[in-house]
């Protein structure tokens, strides 16, 4: 199966400008302005995810915007992992 052990993570996830419906994932109060796919792959990459990064990907609620996406390692939920990255982020 493709992508066993994998999850994409979006940029959008962790957009303070973006509503809950239009993507965001975080508390307001843990996301940031404007993130890029980098600075997703970087976050990612701290914590030891074995980020890997598809700079051409568009998100399907903003098809007309290719924001890229990072594939990381499944380790633990989701949730978890999009809270921690969100937390990494904040950091820097």
């Amino acid at each position: 199966m493709r992508g066993r052990g994998k999850l994409r993570v979006w940029p959008v996830y962790f957009d303070a400008s973006l509503s809950r419906g239009e993507g965001r994932r975080v508390p307001r109060s843990k996301a940031v302005r404007d993130p890029t796919a980098e600075d997703v792959e970087k976050a990612a990459r701290r914590l030891g995810l074995n980020p890997v990064l598809e700079a051409a990907a568009k998100y399907s609620k903003q098809p007309w915007r290719p924001v890229g996406v990072v594939i990381v390692d499944k380790r633990g939920s989701k949730t978890r992992i999009i809270r921690d990255i969100a937390e990494e982020l904040k950091k820097r």
